[in-house]
């Protein structure tokens, strides 16, 4: 032997103590279903549910899951009776329950062993297999062409690496992870749904469309959601649509109710998002839905969905209370057909369902009571009651959905497959009845699959070269309840996957709000003069910050710089810096015009006190006012009223030393004879309440020298710290300081204002 017909044995016989190790209840009738035809296809569906990795149990938690093969046997059924597709010849099947277990699917895929390698030559082989059949007579391999499922990418996975090694062709219903399009991996599976990597592109269009620039995400972790949210993010850097994902927050298996709740309040904390979309499996789906209300959230935001959420708020209109407004999409699969099995399943209502189907979950199958919906109840479940009463729905609900038309779809492009292959090589009335399922397993129907054209629930249909199906995409919105209708979900536009165009009437759309709701980041800085972008950790949006009065705007408005010393940055742009321009009254403007002549007035009143000082000097009145005090004060106010004019000329250089010593100087010059001559009152008339005797240093010349030497001190600190370079003052100051610089500009002015204002007052007193 080779060494990879070696390989090849050896894995077949670690297959066949696969099928050996399992539990016997694996193999129960009550996990299968058999009707053989001439021609027989497996089914590999999710039915039952499992407690472990090998047992299945005896619950059906899900109503869908028996009208899946319900929707299987009606397609079978019409097939059969179509003389048009198989004549003369019956389409048979075994259905598979894989109980939603990974292991169990393996298993279900190795039952479907062809006979040429359960009877290999090799003895090792057929005593393992004998072996395996011995220990349970319930434990039976089947000769299928084809091989139909399952529900779920992940068990879609784990079958086609085994189907592979058979060279059976898989076509799968709803798997729609992107690593099932790779063929160097799974050349034989096909599927009759859109790869996730079509819906994320329906879904950047559906965030364009409506101007939604910021939103966050919510998905199931593994394949169909960790995947689907790569392939979002690396369409929206391809397309470059300027989608923001603020946040995504992936939700395992097992999630309890708390974490649905603080996944929800996680997305609260985002004021500025808007919109959510939920890449999340249908039991994620539900849960979300009901964990919203809990929270009470139900209008904070707008739901986007994948086909899971449309397929629940399908089926549990109730739901659309909870997410109003959401907008979900799945592939258009809606035609005279589904219609005909909508009508079939009406039809099991109005009668015992045992005298129209064979479906032996059908007849085992119960009324379904959901648990309550709240928060601490977030999964739904059912329970087994009452026979014969399973479409215990509302008369205008009972209709298939769009899973039953894919199904549906599938055995179809096995029929056809079949019947191409038949008419080609096997044909009945050559070779007989019996012969056909051998011949047409060995020519095998690879091929004509691949190349299959026909007209199905979907429209004309015809596979890829990567074995996907080109459709369209349904795009739904869910109405919340309201005074004159009762909750549902409709259809508002269609995406094409064939030109990747999406067809929205926008008229058919109902909002919670007055208007479209927004989702995007703020408007870009540049809308406001100095300001930039900054990103916050943990966020795609902006926050405009404004930078300091002596900053300007740099690096495409990402980073302030300090302007030099002596330049401050325009008013205008905040983008360059401007030298400082120096800036004086002048003698032109009306607010100089009026200072000089306060000024000038001033100084006129100074002039006449002195000559009606000097005219009246031997008064009383005027000897005891101390007229040599009084001209210093007279002096320093002259000196003040003549600063005037060196305020409001030019600057230069002395000017502004004069004007640094003069403000001090003038001021000194009132102060200083006034407190020796307060102080020399006082001390005259403290000394004469206990003696007749004059206190020392009350004569003028004392006076004056004590007011001389006040002068003299303050001159000297000025001249001094003049003379000192004054400390630098740092440009980064503190923002609340900031208000003060202007105010300190703007001081010699008021300065000068001021010190007029009050001399004119001192003198006229």
């Amino acid at each position: 032997m080779t060494h990879k017909c070696l390989v090849n044995l050896a894995t077949y016989c670690i297959m066949a103590a696969v099928v050996v190790s399992f539990p016997e209840d694996v193999y129960k009738e009550d996990y299968r279903w058999i009707q053989e035809g001439d021609v027989n296809i497996g089914v590999i569906l999710s039915i039952h549910s499992s407690d472990s990795l090998f047992n299945c149990t005896d619950s059906i938690e899900d109503g869908r899951n028996v009208q899946n093969v319900e929707a299987l046997s009606y397609a079978v059924k019409e097939i059969n009776n179509d003389i048009n597709i198989l004549s003369n010849l019956t389409l048979g099947f075994v259905v598979l329950d894989d109980c939603q277990s990974p292991s169990i699917a393996l298993a279900r895929a190795i039952q479907f062993m062809p006979r040429e390698i359960r009877y290999h030559s090799d003895k090792y082989i057929n005593d393992e297999i004998n072996k395996s059949t011995q220990t349970n007579s319930e434990r039976t391999f089947y000769d299928v062409i084809g091989v139909i499922g399952t529900y779920t990418s992940k068990l879609s996975i784990v079958i086609a690496n085994v189907l592979n090694l058979f060279h059976l062709p898989q076509i799968s219903h709803t798997a729609t992870s992107d690593l099932l399009s790779d063929k160097t991996r799974f050349p034989y599976f096909f599927r009759m749904v859109p790869p996730d990597r079509y819906q994320v592109k329906a879904i950047a269009s559906l965030l364009t469309h409506f101007g939604w620039s910021h939103v966050a995400i919510v998905f199931s972790e593994g394949n169909y959601g960790g995947a689907g949210v790569k392939e979002l993010q690396n369409t929206f850097q391809a397309t470059k649509n300027g989608v923001c994902i603020e946040d995504a927050i992936a939700i395992a298996d097992g999630s309890t109710d708390i974490d649905f709740y603080n996944t929800l309040k996680r997305l609260d904390s985002h004021k500025d998002t808007h919109v959510v979309v939920a890449f999340v499996e249908i039991e994620h789906a539900i849960s979300i839905s009901k964990a919203v209300k809990a929270a009470n959230l139900v209008n904070r935001f707008t739901w986007v969905g994948t086909d899971s959420l449309s397929l629940i708020l399908e089926e549990h209109p109730n739901l659309c209370d909870n997410l109003p407004g959401s907008i979900s999409m799945h592939p258009h699969a809606f035609n005279a057909s589904t219609r005909r099995f909508t009508d079939h399943l009406k039809h099991l209502k109005s009668k015992d369902s045992h005298e129209i189907s064979q479906n032996p979950w059908l007849a085992n199958l119960h009324t379904f009571h959901k648990k309550s919906m709240n928060i601490n109840n977030i999964n739904s479940s059912f329970s087994v009651r009452k026979p014969k009463c399973f479409f215990r729905q509302k008369e205008d609900r009972v209709r298939s959905s769009f899973v039953d038309a894919f199904l549906i779809d599938s055995v179809y492009a096995l029929a056809y497959a079949i019947d191409s292959v038949v008419k080609s090589y096997c044909n009945p009335s050559k070779i007989g009845k019996k012969s056909v399922a051998e011949c047409v397993s060995s020519k095998g129907i690879f091929t004509e699959l691949k190349n299959i054209h026909f007209n199905g629930i979907q429209g004309e249909l015809k596979f890829n070269k990567d074995g996907d199906i080109m459709t369209q995409y349904e795009v739904h919105q869910c109405f919340a309840k309201s005074f004159d209708r009762p909750p549902e979900i409709r259809s508002v536009g269609i995406w094409d996957m064939d030109g990747e165009e999406l067809r929205i009437n926008d008229n058919d759309l109902l909002w919670t709000t007055s208007s479209l709701p927004s989702s995007s980041c703020p408007k870009p800085c540049s809308d406001t003069v100095g300001t930039i972008y900054y990103f916050k950790k943990q966020t795609c949006c902006h926050v405009c910050v404004t930078c300091k009065l002596n900053e300007i705007v740099v690096a495409n408005a990402t980073r302030c710089d300090i302007c030099p010393e002596l330049f401050w940055p325009d008013s205008k742009t905040r983008q360059k810096c401007l030298p400082i321009q120096p800036v004086y009254f002048g003698l032109q403007s009306a607010v100089s015009i009026s200072l000089c002549a306060f000024a000038i007035a001033g100084a006129l009143t100074c002039f006449w006190i002195i000559v009606i000082l000097v005219k009246y000097r031997e008064e009383h009145v005027i000897k005891c006012f101390s007229i040599e005090l009084s001209s210093i004060i007279l002096l320093g106010t002259l000196f003040t009223y003549g600063l005037a004019a060196s305020f409001l000329s030019r600057p230069n250089e002395w000017k502004c030393y004069v004007n640094y010593v003069g403000f001090s100087l003038t001021y000194t010059l009132i102060y200083a004879p006034l407190l020796v001559k307060t102080n020399r009152i006082y001390r005259i008339f403290n000394a004469g309440r206990r003696t007749t005797r004059k206190p020392c240093f009350i004569s003028t010349s004392s006076q004056v020298f004590f007011s001389f030497a006040l002068i003299f001190t303050q001159v000297a600190i000025v001249i001094m710290s003049t003379s000192l370079k004054p400390p630098e003052v740092s440009l980064h100051m503190p923002r609340r300081t900031e208000k003060f610089v202007e105010l300190f500009y703007n001081l010699p002015h008021a300065g000068l204002l001021s010190s007029l204002s009050y001399n004119l007052i001192l003198v006229l007193i």
